[in-house]
């Protein structure tokens, strides 16, 4: 059962990742993937200045859908290695987002990372206080 949570969980980011308009997912329930042969990588340092209300809740979807990656990935904790293959998939998931039209950005990935690392030390801490 823990594997199926990760593989469906996978997907649910990779749709998130791939899909020309995320919020058409959720209200529509569209999933539109088109494949760019030609991909721009010219986003990939860049910051946005923008602090919008969709661009914070876009940081925090970034966050909290590793956070619960990483809590799936390591069994709550019990095993590092599913912390690896959070931040992993975090970078994987980025870097893939220009061959469907979206922007790559190492801030995304920064904070996928974040949020795996967050949940796997909360898990520890949580692991260590009941023992």
């Amino acid at each position: 059962m823990k594997i199926f949570n990760v593989i469906l969980w996978c997907f649910v980011l990779f749709i998130g990742t791939c899909t020309e308009n995320v919020a058409l997912v959720f209200t529509d329930f569209h999933i539109h993937l088109d494949f760019n042969h030609h991909p721009m990588w010219d986003d990939l340092w860049k910051i946005s200045k923008s602090h919008s209300k969709m661009y914070i809740i876009q940081k925090l979807g970034h966050f909290f859908g590793f956070f619960i990656l990483s809590i799936l990935m390591t069994s709550g904790g019990k095993y590092k290695k599913g912390l690896y293959y959070a931040i992993l998939y975090g970078v994987f998931t980025e870097l893939i987002q220009p061959f469907f039209f979206r922007d790559a950005r190492v801030l995304d990935m920064i904070i996928d990372a974040a949020g795996a690392l967050l949940a796997y030390y909360v898990c520890l801490t949580m692991k260590n206080n009941i023992e």
